[in-house]
């Protein structure tokens, strides 16, 4: 539950801050963004999520995944100056294991 009152928060952050700046609340999606450390240490202490996944965004930026063992999760963009923004959030995080391709399949490839 407590998930759900940040999620709630956040999404009135954004929509608050959409309506100061005159934007709507697709554009002003990605608002909620703070230096790196202080959203990492925020995941950890709040809700236990440590980093998963991560990849890079072309040369500009890296997206992680956050997951905790209770399954709540976060997608967070950071910038090439440290700024990190939350993309997305949720509950119920299952991991999925990729099918190893055999050697049949890379010959019909």
């Amino acid at each position: 539950m407590a998930r759900k009152s940040l999620l709630g928060w956040v999404k009135t952050l954004v929509l608050a801050g959409a309506l100061a700046l005159g934007t709507n609340a697709a554009s002003a999606q990605y608002q909620f963004c703070v230096e790196h450390g202080d959203l990492v240490a925020h995941l950890s202490e709040q809700f236990q999520e440590r980093q998963y996944a991560f990849g890079l965004i072309g040369q500009v930026a890296v997206m992680e995944v956050f997951v905790a063992k209770s399954g709540t999760w976060t997608i967070v963009v950071t910038d090439l100056a440290g700024r990190s923004c939350l993309v997305a959030a949720g509950d119920n995080w299952e991991n999925v294991v990729a099918p190893v391709a055999t050697t049949h399949d890379d010959q019909n490839t």
